[in-house]
């Protein structure tokens, strides 16, 4: 009985494990804005509610590693924003952003969040840009 409840466990912790990989974030692209861009590519699956295989969601980071513009955000701040890429139609959406802002004992909180649980406004990829550089890495 001991060893079937251990075995069990195993078994668990192993699944549990394979379906909360940890980010691994890969480096895709700087903007000239102060912003460097980041893909999990541990998030990126199917979209299951449209066009299955056309349709991939992944999350990608947003760091703010220079402080050019006016937006709010310092160094070390950034956004993560759920992604949907349809690599057939060569277009690109966010599901949702959310906001990570520093506090003055340097740790990193959730600002506010903003476009979740809406319809995804699916936008053609504009070349040279970083949609297009996510469309490099995830498109076959």
């Amino acid at each position: 009985m001991k060893f079937k409840r251990i075995l069990m466990g195993i078994i668990s912790s192993t699944i549990a494990c394979g379906v909360f990989a940890a980010p691994e974030w890969k480096f895709i692209s700087k903007s000239d804005s102060g912003f460097t861009f980041f893909l999990d590519t541990n998030s990126v699956t199917n979209v299951s509610e449209v066009g299955y295989h056309q349709n991939k969601q992944f999350w990608a980071k947003e760091l703010v590693v220079d402080d050019l513009e006016q937006d709010g955000l310092g160094v070390g701040d950034y956004r993560l924003a759920l992604q949907w890429i349809n690599c057939s139609d060569y277009t690109l959406g966010a599901k949702s952003i959310a906001v990570y802002k520093k506090r003055e004992n340097r740790t990193l909180k959730p600002e506010f969040y903003s476009r979740s649980g809406y319809e995804v406004r699916m936008d053609p990829i504009i070349p040279e840009s970083i949609g297009e550089s996510f469309a490099r890495h995830l498109c076959p």
